[in-house]
């Protein structure tokens, strides 16, 4: 494999759009991969500050790429159920970011594959793709024990900074899975932006869901305290007063939550570890009896 390849960007929300029209606007080669019934032309407008930028599209993979994914979590099993059958895939270098987890994680990803987590805002409008708030990111490899390759970590690093390099990616997405799901299932259940939920949950109900998470988190071995994810949901809550959590957009859009891979993830694999989780269990109940009423509508 050579050092450096051409990017392959999947998943054209706002996360992707944003790295994909800033590693273009470095003069990076990339791609944005489409589904076959998206593809009616070559090329995707993207607009970014003053920026007008024309990505190429395309519908697979076609040789080795290093390949950025921002995709919700219910979509990773189908596109790394794809990505396997190309060829080019064992050349290429994948990197993925999803809110979550997945119980089967160590099947679905090899050893170098790497995780994204961040904690940058951006949303789009249309074609336009705003930047709305600057944060930070952390990347790393699957298998603790391998590095992510040089040249690709880099250019990410100078398309969103700053970026920092860990050897357990695990514990960062462990405390973004606890912070989601102390925040998403709430503002849905209640209807309300981030910033309106200390009126309406209490930190007794936070602590209870923190706690199942805490002592899921050490039975895998990741260091988490109860304390953390505490300050760091207020943190996030603070930071985003003026958002609607990704859920209850999701939500009020009539389209799948992702509450099957936060709070359901921390019910199901807190029941396989025969550890009890009933707060996790039934915050995920409850969304899922609200899609089930919405749909019905």
């Amino acid at each position: 494999m050579t050092n450096t390849l051409p990017w392959l960007v999947i998943g054209h929300g706002a996360i992707g759009s944003l790295v994909a029209s800033r590693l273009v606007q470095l003069g990076y080669p990339v791609e944005l991969k489409l589904r076959p019934e998206q593809a009616a032309t070559n090329t995707k407008q993207l607009q970014l500050g003053d920026d007008s930028l024309t990505l190429e599209a395309t519908t697979e993979l076609s040789g080795p790429r290093w390949i950025f994914a921002a995709v919700k979590a219910y979509q990773v099993e189908p596109l790394m159920a794809e990505l396997k059958q190309s060829q080019s895939f064992q050349e290429s270098r994948l990197v993925i970011s999803y809110n979550g987890m997945l119980t089967n994680e160590a099947q679905l990803f090899g050893d170098h594959d790497a995780h994204w987590v961040t904690t940058h805002g951006a949303y789009r409008e249309g074609s336009q793709v705003v930047h709305a708030g600057k944060g930070q990111s952390w990347i790393g490899s699957q298998n603790p024990n391998m590095t992510v390759a040089t040249e690709l970590r880099e250019q990410l690093a100078q398309a969103l900074p700053p970026l920092e390099v860990v050897t357990s990616i695990a514990t960062r997405r462990w405390l973004k899975l606890a912070v989601n799901c102390l925040i998403n299932p709430y503002t849905l259940l209640h209807q309300c932006l981030n910033g309106q939920l200390e009126e309406q949950v209490t930190r007794q109900q936070w602590t209870y869901v923190a706690q199942e998470i805490t002592q899921l988190a050490h039975h895998h071995g990741i260091r988490l305290t109860t304390e953390d994810i505490l300050e760091q949901a207020g943190k996030v809550v603070a930071a985003t007063a003026k958002n609607r959590s990704s859920m209850l957009q999701d939500f009020l859009q009539g389209r799948t939550t992702e509450i099957d891979y936060l709070n359901g993830f921390v019910a199901t694999a807190s029941t396989e570890a025969g550890l009890a989780a009933p707060h996790n269990y039934e915050l995920w109940q409850q969304v899922k009896r609200l899609s089930r009423a919405r749909d019905l509508q």
